[in-house]
């Protein structure tokens, strides 16, 4: 569908984000449009609507990722529920004293996320476990905290090429390979483009120089804390369970040794060149077995472990919906065409030095649109590349302006499965946190397009 009409569905999903704040609403309202102008009928299209939900569990990936969000918070229930976090942040900010100020809370939590750096959502749920009780403790906010948590995730798993998004990229930078277009090795491309990822960096650079400066959300509606909240904080401080603090690291390690080790054993010695995927998704399952002995040497019994599971299933499982109907629009979107006619549209009739900023441009409003940085990696690779070759620009830097425009719409869209992920994880409201993020992010994706304008008149 090559017209403007294949842009309603993105629009009204985020126009109904914004406004009515019900995210649900809002992302199957796009999938109903989409599917509606699909079919071109309306009854054809509700029915169309459904179908297309159930048609995403035929993705295997998706699958995979959706079961692996569940694993992921069942593992962080585990963890809160037996006191182990309690403890560990005890022994950080009263016996130790190494982290008793705000600035020292963000950047622990901020650097927490580095422990899942192969994975952006584990990543942002690995902030949320360890930022919850920590900003609760120093009165930050949980908008501040879902920032926190998207600016860590996405941003760090496209920067390093070994992350599960950088084999994704690579794959994709093969396929130009083999046909002939580029030549040499795609890791190596994508280790030049690193320095060129200007707002991959600059955002998450500015978590721990906000940190640094006593930055929080001004909105005070959202920044004070109940009385409830405050009390409930100070409970979990005064209980402090028989676990120790060792029992807070070892399902971690559980999770982050076994997705190395599957990585070498994939990668016959090199883990380089393991299969990222499967060992991520591999390794959920293995660290809730794995835990379940420890936590049964440390005197829970499996029943209460297995209780402690569930309830983590439960507690995640509202994210999990909304994610869904996320990936039931971008595949609506796709079929539309949508991403296909935003990229010819924006990226033609410009001079050759402002064609970096161009395509940083255009990975912003097809991410924005369709709330997936790997859509519009994939949308894109293929238009930019060749393009890239015939003018005479270096790829390395039109893969960054690519990367980093891809970032902020995942980042900074409400129908954004980071924006979902991260607002869970932080226990804040996807739309406060669009919200509260969006001058911070836009800012940034201005000093990035004056960046790659200037990068682009020097070459």
């Amino acid at each position: 569908m090559n017209t403007w009409v294949c842009l309603l569905p993105p629009i009204i999903a985020i126009t109904l984000a914004i406004t009515t704040r019900q995210a649900l609403l809002s992302i199957y309202s796009g999938v109903l449009i989409g599917a509606i102008l699909l079919k071109r009928d309306l009854l054809t299209g509700i029915t169309m609507s459904f179908d297309a939900v159930a048609q995403t569990f035929s993705s295997e990936s998706t699958v995979k990722s959706l079961i692996f969000i569940l694993v992921i918070g069942a593992i962080i229930n585990v963890l809160r529920q037996s006191g182990a976090v309690s403890q560990a942040i005890l022994m950080l900010t009263e016996q130790k004293k190494w982290v008793n100020t705000q600035q020292g809370a963000q950047i622990l939590t901020f650097l927490m996320g580095f422990l899942m750096c192969l994975e952006g959502i584990g990543s942002m749920m690995m902030v949320g476990l360890v930022g919850r009780p920590l900003f609760a403790q120093q009165h930050l906010s949980k908008e501040k905290l879902a920032y926190v948590a998207n600016s860590t995730g996405a941003p760090l798993a496209w920067l390093l090429p070994v992350s599960g998004a950088g084999v994704f990229l690579a794959s994709l930078l093969n396929a130009q390979v083999e046909q002939g277009v580029l030549s040499g090795q795609s890791m190596a491309y994508l280790f030049d483009a690193i320095h060129y990822q200007f707002y991959t960096i600059l955002v998450l650079l500015s978590v721990p120089v906000l940190a640094i400066f006593r930055h929080d959300f001004s909105l005070n509606i959202n920044r004070e804390r109940t009385q409830k909240e405050r009390e409930s904080t100070d409970a979990e401080k005064a209980t402090i369970s028989v676990v120790t603090v060792m029992m807070l690291m070892m399902p971690i390690a559980i999770l982050l040794g076994s997705i190395f080790l599957i990585m070498t054993t994939t990668g016959n010695g090199n883990p380089l060149k393991g299969t990222i995927s499967d060992a991520i998704y591999w390794s959920g399952f293995i660290t809730l077995i794995g835990s379940g002995f420890i936590y049964r040497l440390a005197g829970v019994v499996f029943g209460k472990y297995m209780a402690w599971v569930m309830e983590g299933f439960k507690q995640i499982l509202p994210a999990v919906v909304i994610l869904v109907l996320a990936f039931t629009l971008s595949h609506i979107i796709g079929l539309l065409g949508t991403g296909h006619y935003l990229a010819g549209m924006l990226a033609t009739n410009f001079p050759f030095w402002f064609m970096p900023a161009v395509i940083f441009l255009a990975g912003i409003v097809i991410s924005f649109s369709t709330g997936s940085s790997g859509a519009t990696v994939s949308i894109l690779t293929p238009i930019v590349i060749p393009m890239a070759m015939s003018l005479g620009l270096e790829v390395a830097l039109v893969i960054g302006a690519l990367v980093s425009g891809a970032v902020f719409g995942d980042q900074s869209s409400p129908i954004s499965d980071s924006v979902i992920v991260a607002a869970s994880a932080a226990d804040c409201e996807p739309e406060r946190h669009f919200r509260t993020q969006l001058p911070l992010t836009l800012s940034f994706a201005v000093l990035s397009f004056t960046g790659y304008i200037i990068v682009g008149s020097m070459g």
